[in-house]
């Protein structure tokens, strides 16, 4: 950090010397009336609404940490505007004529932070590391890898092989390349939570836990380099502070609820709201495996006390909309005559039969909204004759429970993928910590579904197979689908060059964020 404040520094005195070339001073006795014009700085802060557990690319969980690493690492395939595949760290791919084997030609400028050279090698480490540590968020991606004909060819070449082809498989290469010969040494698990080594456009400068992150950008960074110098993450855990300081300008970016956006939209005058309806949403997760949430009655009962229209008109202001299963509306999987059930608290206690019972229910910890919808939740559940406990934690704690299945039932947002593949939560071989099946969902005639799915090749089929699943989900119900909610930004007029992506928002895609620079 020294020596980059340094740069910038000198950076600022040299502006400043150029800028009085040519002219005469002014009489030390005859002050200018024109202020002071302040530098502008080149740097940007923005929000973390959670702090980062890990950097650990392979081992991340959140989507904090993936906004941290998006900055440090280019993917081996990118993603576009439209979430089209681009080139990234591989220049070129081409695709077997049986669809089973992916050769990726590296783009031979690409280099690590340390000045290694990216190579076929570090691909191969990658990938045998995201299946042999069970990545929680990619080893799905790979399920089926053939590891004898995966192979590096050279330096810059590398086949990745898979034992069937698979629908939307050149997807599964929108992941970082770490270097082996960094994290091929020490402890896998728990050396690299707290720094990184990537081939991306920044590195790391200072992570405190609690508190924040800095990236500084690397001067032999090996594509064009971003605008921005400097980019600081700040955690805020409460959105009225996080508020409060985009007022300040102690930050540049966060995201907005709808409550605040309803409030300030009219009146706020240096920020700029940006909203979409991202490739995600929310449910209340059920543990299948708990004795009680596994009778299907039961869960239906709970899922009929949920009353969307409140939580859509109150906690989120219109800003939302009713789904009943694991894809989003606009999807092509999506299948629209497939309904939630119906808010009929009736209809509930009769289904119960009179049972009451109580249950816990785990809601992260700092997400008001989350808390907010609990709490309305709650009160229907009691309604029906149901004592819900609401209990906050932090994320991580939150997510160790769901991994380890100590919870009955779980406030949770999920993240679909462009091409979607439900596979790696609700396929049976995909509990954890193998996959992300937390709610410990096994039903043969769905684990049918997916595998025929993600193996056709033919749009209209493959969505004809997904219809299918949609309505089988919707039936045994292993999760309460609740709300998919607009997702708004409130990004300071300073900050230029935003611009949203379909289904993904503001980031994850290129160039994104990495594309902002501040007015002059």
């Amino acid at each position: 950090m020294t020596n980059e404040s340094a740069r910038s520094a000198v950076v600022v005195l040299l502006l400043s010397l150029l800028a009085c070339r040519g002219e005469q001073p002014a009489p030390a006795h005859a002050p200018s009336d024109a202020p002071a014009k302040k530098p502008v700085e080149n740097r940007i802060t923005r929000r973390l609404e959670s702090d980062v557990a890990t950097l650990n690319y392979v081992l991340h969980t959140s989507e904090y940490e993936r906004y941290v690493l998006e900055y440090l690492y280019d993917p081996l395939v990118d993603l576009d505007r439209n979430l089209q595949p681009v080139p990234g760290l591989a220049r070129s791919w081409e695709v077997s004529p049986d669809g089973r084997a992916y050769t990726l030609h590296l783009d031979p400028r690409a280099t690590f932070e340390d000045g290694r050279p990216v190579t076929a090698r570090d691909v191969l480490f990658t990938i045998n590391r995201i299946v042999d540590e069970e990545s929680p968020q990619f080893s799905a991606w790979f399920e089926g890898l053939d590891r004898k004909g995966t192979k590096a060819i050279d330096d810059r070449t590398i086949v990745v092989a898979f034992t069937e082809p698979r629908a939307a498989l050149l997807y599964s290469f929108n992941i970082a390349v770490l270097p082996e010969h960094v994290y091929g040494t020490g402890d896998f698990k728990k050396d690299f939570n707290d720094r990184a080594v990537g081939n991306g456009p920044y590195r790391l400068a200072e992570k405190k836990a609690g508190e924040r992150v800095v990236l500084l950008r690397r001067p032999d960074y090996w594509r064009e380099k971003p605008a921005l110098e400097r980019i600081v993450f700040r955690v805020i855990g409460d959105d009225g502070a996080a508020w409060a300081a985009l007022q300040r300008g102690d930050i540049d970016e966060m995201r907005v609820k709808p409550d605040i956006w309803a409030r300030e939209k009219e009146r706020a005058r240096d920020v700029t709201f940006h909203d979409v309806y991202l490739l995600a949403y929310n449910t209340v997760a059920w543990n299948l495996d708990d004795l009680l949430l596994r009778d299907p009655q039961v869960r239906l009962a709970l899922s009929m006390a949920f009353d969307r229209k409140t939580i859509i008109d109150r906690l989120y202001q219109g800003q939302a909309r009713s789904i009943s299963g694991p894809f989003t509306p606009d999807q092509w999987a999506y299948d629209p005559n497939v309904v939630p059930p119906p808010y009929d608290p009736a209809g509930a206690r009769k289904l119960l039969a009179g049972r009451t019972f109580s249950l816990t229910v785990l809601v992260p910890a700092g997400n008001k909204q989350a808390e907010d919808q609990a709490v309305i939740y709650q009160a229907a559940l009691r309604g029906i004759g149901v004592t819900a406990e609401i209990r906050k934690l932090d994320t991580a704690a939150f997510f160790d429970l769901l991994m380890r299945g100590n919870y009955q039932a779980a406030l949770v947002g999920w993240s679909a993928d462009p091409d979607p593949d439900p596979y790696s939560l609700f396929h049976s071989s995909q509990v954890p910590p193998a996959g992300l099946n937390i709610v410990r969902y096994r039903n043969p005639a769905a684990d049918a579904l997916m595998e025929r799915a993600r193996h056709e090749l033919d749009l209209t089929r493959r969505a004809a197979l997904y219809h299918q699943l949609h309505a089988r989900l919707a039936a045994d119900l292993p999760y309460l689908w609740t709300v998919q909610v607009a997702t708004k930004w409130a990004v300071r007029k300073r900050v230029q060059g935003v611009e949203a992506g379909k289904g993904y928002g503001l980031f994850f895609w290129s160039p994104g964020a990495r594309g902002w620079r501040v007015a002059e």
